[in-house]
């Protein structure tokens, strides 16, 4: 008959391999866990911030000239006004401009990200609707390089957060000869 106990040091020795793995593994998944919280709250954080402090003030300003061109250009379409052409050539050219082009850079973001690349010695797969979200823009440009409202119709080149300021002023000025009283805000 065989002794029961023969079997005790292996299966303690596997028990004890099996324990070691598996505290391993949960405390690798409770890192990895622990990061990825980590980086969506501050993600969601940097989220709040960007909307809150530059994508509303920007989106509402951009939104209000457009809207307020649009209009100069309904008013004029209807009185025959001389300052139609300008109003139009405004309107084309606020409609033109993207969140992207007016939007300040993330520096930090792009420094982690080329730090990164640096680090893998990867590149970044790109996902696919940004992908074809670029190659879309790149029509647009290449239809608004045709059109006569285009912003800077020397260079072909995407507006600038001073070309909208330039507009703005366009506008106002435009508002006022039209003897229009508007609310900017």
């Amino acid at each position: 008959m065989d002794d029961i106990w023969d079997d005790e040091p292996v299966q303690n020795a596997q028990s004890h391999a099996e324990w070691t793995k598996m505290s391993s593994d949960f405390t690798n998944t409770g890192y990895r866990e622990g990061i990825t919280a980590g980086k969506e709250g501050a993600l969601q954080e940097g989220f709040d911030a960007g909307f809150a402090q530059i994508g509303v003030p920007l989106g509402r300003e951009l939104g209000n000239m457009r809207g307020i061109a649009s209009v100069l250009v309904a008013f004029l379409s209807q009185s025959g006004s001389p300052l139609l052409d300008e109003a139009r050539t405004i309107s084309t050219a606020l409609n033109s401009v993207r969140f992207a082009d007016i939007a300040p850079r993330d520096l930090e973001a792009e420094e982690h990200a080329r730090q990164h690349l640096e680090t893998e010695g990867e590149e970044v797969d790109v996902p696919e609707e940004i992908d074809d979200k670029r190659k879309m823009e790149g029509l647009e440009d290449m239809l608004n390089k045709l059109s006569s409202g285009a912003l800077n119709p020397a260079d072909h080149s995407r507006p600038t957060m001073a070309d909208v300021t330039k507009l703005k002023t366009r506008l106002e000025n435009l508002v006022l000869e039209s003897g229009l009283n508007i609310n900017w805000s």
